[in-house]
């Protein structure tokens, strides 16, 4: 299962910087790296070196096992790119 491809995920299509709203803040999400993830409930929260953030976030009870397994393994993710990590099988 990949995050972009899960029934049971919601998750932003490309990160944004927090201080723009609108398309401004958009970036491409080959420039975003991991940089540190905070769970809270039913969302997992993504924090790059660009300072960009994103977020995925559980529709249902099975969404909130998946990102259970995804924030197992985020920690190998650490450097990597949003779009590695949306398109990695879990």
């Amino acid at each position: 299962m990949t995050i972009k491809e899960s029934k049971n995920l919601k998750q932003d299509k490309v990160p944004r910087t927090s201080e723009y709203y609108g398309d401004e803040g958009i970036i491409d999400p080959d420039f975003c790296l991991l940089e540190s993830f905070n769970r809270v409930d039913d969302r997992l929260d993504l924090f790059f070196k660009n300072k960009s953030q994103a977020r995925i976030s559980a529709k249902n009870v099975e969404g909130g096992k998946e990102l259970d397994v995804i924030e197992q393994r985020l920690e190998n993710f650490i450097g990597k790119s949003y779009r590695e990590i949306i398109e990695a099988e879990f």
